[in-house]
């Protein structure tokens, strides 16, 4: 569909818009309640609200208001209460509440309040389980005097504060943390029965774990003792009891990658893990519950999603909700029978709302109760298309082409493509429109962009998205690569005017790029790695290169610098826009540092920016509104 109304949206326009999220249906499936956030921080913390909707007809409404964060809303199991959490005792930090579904006050339920996550009622309603990370020992006098007497050295790795299960009772109040001491949980799931969870644990909180062996236990809801069940490496993710209480459902690694691609099964009497799916060809991206007997399933095959009922012995059947082409978000909310679904909806030229839909429901398609991105939705968008292209022999790439806003067939036009982040990541068939997501800002200016799935992006399989193991920044290269020189052979893109950008490791494949070509005639290097050695001693997550290099670094550094964009720097021609949050803690800002440094010694054009207080994204208002400003002139100044 063209788009020959309104204007491009603006960066204010883009950084000011309001994005639901967390959906959760109703026990009955009468109502849904969600979040709803600006997409940008106005101030030094974030707020949101909860808003609700019956499931088909009726008036929508928000349900909390004011200047917090209230966020993770459940339904009680008999729908009469709602648990959330929200920071309006104290800014920054949150607590868990309670509220009855038809208003009043909210009631304070647990006594703590900082680092509080992860709310999940108890099937019995008699009990609210969160994840709460152990708060700051308060300093004593001693720590006090070294402070002001400046001896006060810090040691690393010392002094864990680890996020441990805490039960709640929802009548007395009493709350206690039930998991082991000196573990890091990092998910967990309530028996059937109430009596039992499921937790996954780590041996420290360091987010590097996540990328190491970790151990499912299981323990009573009153605490005590916990008996392994098993272990893997990387996470169990979406812990799912069965029905009878005999078996747990997770998705895990399909291969060398990290990600959750398969779904696994494994008796609690202790066995080895069953594969549900295998040789699926598309990624898991979610695993719930549907009803009282299945699993629901929620994939990625290619630009697409996909909704599948998933039974205990491993027969898979595709859900139907209606005839619609887009996206869904990484999680669907099934009500208490499995009938009723909610969920966010987008694609390529709809904003992200909130719809609904009944399963096999005489072809309707899912109904939109929310209308939160129709401001966007009026500017000047381009049309979306979904391209295929063959780029090594027998190696067929998907994406997305955003054409520019009044695209006329056979002219042709400055093209930008975007890379994304991951690898494990993909471009699917959504509203891309934010400081992160530029291709319709950018094709309501008239530039064509285009949204690549190299090699090692999801959506295709674990053969695909493993295929970056041992081949670090060569097949995927060439996958983008081949993808421009798809377009200008369509006599789409005009081969003079290219460019080329990324945030994270797209940061870091457009740095390659222009290390090896000097086609691209602007690049924007978005928090991305210059340096595969120095990135891994100086970022949170050492251990997932091990999910793509066949050693670790200490053994075989070689192969690390080689695909390192720092390693052919002197190769670069392309002026380059870098930008990199200050507290970034996953590619430490010195990555950019080390570009920047580079390009102008070598006299190549180049503008380092930096965002204070941002880690690894750009949360704050102003920040997004300069991010996408500079992005857009960037390419405007040399395209």
């Amino acid at each position: 569909m063209k788009r020959k109304d309104g204007r491009p949206p603006s960066p204010e326009q883009l950084a000011g818009q309001k994005r639901p999220s967390d959906v959760r249906i109703s026990p009955d499936g009468s109502w849904v309640v969600f979040v709803v956030r600006p997409f940008a921080k106005e101030g030094e913390h974030a707020v949101s609200d909860l808003w609700i909707s019956p499931f088909s007809d009726g008036e929508l409404r928000r349900f909390t208001s004011g200047d917090w964060l209230d966020e993770a809303p459940r339904p009680s199991p008999d729908g009469s209460r709602l648990a959330f959490l929200s920071d309006r005792a104290e800014r920054g930090k949150k607590s868990l509440y309670a509220i009855s579904i038809d208003g009043g006050e909210a009631l304070r339920i647990f006594d703590e309040q900082g680092d509080v996550q992860e709310p999940s009622w108890s099937p019995d309603g008699l009990s609210v389980a969160v994840l709460f990370k152990e708060p700051q020992a308060q300093e004593d006098k001693e720590d006090k005097e070294g402070k002001e007497q400046r001896d006060d050295a810090k040691v690393w790795d010392a002094h864990y504060r680890y996020q441990r299960l805490w039960v709640i009772d929802i009548e007395s109040l009493e709350a206690r943390p039930v998991s082991p001491e000196g573990r890091q949980v990092w998910g967990y799931a309530w028996s059937p029965d109430s009596e039992r969870l499921a937790i996954n644990t780590s041996a420290t909180p360091k987010t590097d774990d996540r990328f190491r062996e970790t151990e499912v236990a299981v323990i009573s809801r009153k605490g005590g003792m916990s008996w392994t069940m098993f272990r893997t490496l990387g996470l169990a993710e979406d812990l799912v009891w069965s029905p009878d209480g005999a078996y747990l459902a997770y998705r895990s690694r399909a291969g060398r990658v990290l990600y959750g691609e398969y779904v696994y099964r494994v008796p609690l009497e202790g066995g080895e893990a069953l594969c549900l799916t295998p040789g699926y060809g598309g990624t898991a991206e979610y695993l719930g519950s549907l009803g009282s007997d299945d699993l629901l399933l929620l994939a990625h095959e290619g630009v697409a999603s996909a909704l599948y009922r998933l039974s205990w012995e491993g027969k898979r059947s595709r859900l139907s909700i209606g005839k619609a082409s887009g996206t869904l978000g990484y999680f669907v909310s099934a009500s208490g029978y499995g009938e009723r679904l909610a969920m966010v909806w987008q694609n390529g030229t709809r904003a992200p709302d909130v719809y609904t839909g009944e399963l096999d429901g005489a072809g309707q398609g899912p109904v939109r109760r929310t209308r939160f991105g129709s401001e966007l939705e009026g500017a000047a968008l381009g049309e979306v298309e979904v391209v295929r292209w063959e780029s090594d022999p027998s190696v067929e790439v998907e994406g997305i082409l955003v054409k520019p806003h009044d695209y006329r067939e056979g002219e042709r036009y400055p093209l930008i493509v975007q890379v994304h982040g991951g690898p494990t990541s993909l471009w699917a068939d959504k509203f891309c429109a934010s400081w992160r997501d530029w291709a319709q800002a950018l094709a309501g200016r008239g530039y064509a962009v285009l949204l690549p799935n190299p090699r090692g992006s999801t959506g295709r399989g674990p053969t695909f998205s493993n295929a970056v193991f041992g081949d670090v920044g060569g097949g995927e290269l060439r996958d983008v690569i081949s993808g421009v020189d798809a377009m200008v052979e369509r006599d789409l893109a005009d081969p003079e005017r290219l460019g080329i950008g990324g945030w994270s490791w797209g940061g870091y494949l457009t740095a390659l790029a222009v290390s090896q070509t000097d086609r691209f005639k602007a690049a924007v290097m978005g928090m991305g790695v210059s340096n595969l050695i120095s990135d891994n001693s100086s970022g949170d997550i050492p251990s997932a290169n091990l999910s793509y290099f066949r050693e670790a670094l200490y053994h075989d550094p070689d192969s690390y610098y080689e695909r390192s964009p720092i390693r052919h720097v002197s190769n670069v021609r392309t002026p380059m826009l870098i930008l990199h949050g200050e507290e970034d803690k996953r590619v430490s800002v010195t990555q950019s540092v080390e570009m920047y440094i580079a390009l102008r010694m070598l006299g190549v054009e180049t503008q380092l920016v930096t965002y204070p207080r941002e880690g690894h994204s750009i949360e704050e208002r102003r920040h997004q509104i300069d991010a996408i400003r500079r992005i857009l002139g960037w390419f405007c100044k040399h395209l």
